[in-house]
């Protein structure tokens, strides 16, 4: 009779034992819901209010501040073995100031726009203070110098919210708005998701494909990153004086050029060992897309480089899709896909089973989400030149996309059996 009732017991003990990962479920689902709105205004375009602008910040504001602070807090306390830091109002709270912003700016509403990016700022200095805090008592602590790049991180979106009202409200106007724009957008994509994306890389890469790390990359990537970091503030800064015109504006954006190759040189920096990791490891569902955002990540540091060299501004947003889609979507899809069986699973047999059912198709499905960002990528690079065709490409592209991360959600959530064996 023992023995019978020995594997439920087993069974109930797995049951509640709490995830990891179980403080980011609040932030997740947030995020997931901003990833369908982000969807459907790609799927309907511009018909829809907000248009394309709504569309970028559905999922810059929407779905990366979500997942960025929640992962940054956790990943925080893991580094810095710092207790249980209570993120528990902060996602409803940030998510008031995120729909307040993305109701204020397409509907013109000053008030809405400032309360709400007043409210979302408030919540990301009150995570800066609490890494900062994690990061002053971590004694010993192998990769405490993550807490200082995630504290750089939160500094990137402080001073990118603060531009972004700016334009927002219409303060900056003219070549000022130009300039104003393209700090916001290095800003924000560099360095509030890029450098906490690249701190998180270096430990949490090898995690997730369940193998070491490269040795000495730790040593290496903690300078990097810093001077990474400082190259990009400085970077931004010079971008929004071009706002001056004239000569002056040439030898500014040419100078932050400079300084975006310090950050694509500390990309390529932390990129390398990890993709050097994720060829060398064994199959498992994260290998592939962890190699594909390594790669994206330092072709569009480069090629940022590059563009800002030549003043071809008119790129940039392909480097921002790349950004956005290779790199960030991507890196988003990944992580998801290896903490959703820590999230569903209730015992140890069903998290290994859904592992398993992960893997199987992971190549094809990079490989088919790979090609539809590349498609997006190569018509916003041809822009009016390709006409009829150029939307043709992009929308054959943005289907692959969208069809590949519903597969993937669909595989991580059809349903598992209690007993620990799938449905047929």
């Amino acid at each position: 009779m023992r023995s019978a009732e020995q594997p439920r017991d087993d069974r109930r003990r797995e049951r509640g034992r709490r995830s990891p990962f179980s403080a980011v479920v609040p932030a997740v689902v947030f995020a997931i819901g901003y990833g369908v709105a982000v969807l459907v205004w790609v799927i309907v375009g511009d018909p829809l209010p907000g248009g394309r602008w709504l569309a970028v910040h559905l999922f810059t504001l929407g779905v990366l501040t979500n997942v960025v602070l929640a992962f940054s807090i956790h990943f925080g306390q893991t580094v810095t073995r710092a207790p249980d830091q209570g993120w528990r109002w902060q996602p409803a709270i940030l998510n008031v100031g995120v729909v307040l912003v993305l109701a204020g700016i397409p509907t013109g509403i000053a008030p809405a726009t400032a309360s709400g990016a007043t409210i979302t700022t408030a919540v990301v200095f009150d995570s800066y203070l609490r890494l900062r805090r994690m990061r002053r008592q971590a004694v010993g602590a192998r990769f405490a110098w993550v807490a200082r790049v995630y504290e750089r991180a939160h500094g990137a979106f402080i001073h990118g919210a603060a531009l972004g009202l700016l334009l927002g409200i219409g303060v900056l106007t003219g070549p000022w708005y130009g300039a104003g724009r393209i700090a916001h957008l290095h800003i924000n994509v560099l360095g509030w998701a890029g450098l906490t994306l690249l701190a998180t890389l270096v430990f949490f890469g090898p995690t997730m494909l369940r193998t070491r790390i490269e040795g000495g990359a730790d040593d290496v990537a903690a300078p990097a990153l810093r001077y990474g970091a400082t190259a990009l503030t400085v970077a931004v800064l010079l971008l929004l004086g071009t706002g001056v015109g004239g000569v002056a504006a040439t030898g500014l954006r040419i100078a932050a050029a400079v300084g975006l190759g310090v950050y694509a040189w500390a990309v390529t920096v932390v990129c390398l060992p990890v993709a050097r990791v994720a060829a060398r490891a064994k199959r498992s569902a994260t290998r592939p897309p962890v190699l594909a955002l390594c790669a994206w990540f330092v072709v569009a540091g480069w090629a940022d480089v590059v563009v800002i060299a030549t003043g071809e501004l008119r790129m940039l947003d392909a480097i921002g899709l790349a950004a956005l889609v290779g790199v960030l979507g991507q890196a988003i899809a990944t992580a998801l896909t290896y903490v959703a069986p820590a999230l569903r699973g209730t015992g140890n047999i069903q998290r290994g089973q859904l592992i398993d059912r992960m893997a199987r198709g992971a190549t094809p499905r990079t490989i088919a989400y790979n090609i539809g960002a590349v498609a997006v990528v190569a018509a916003a690079v041809g822009g009016a030149d390709l006409a009829s065709a150029g939307a043709l490409l992009a929308a054959a592209g943005w289907l692959l996309v969208i069809v590949t991360l519903a597969t993937q959600v669909a595989t991580a959530l059809w349903p598992l059996d209690r007993r620990g064996r799938e449905p047929a």
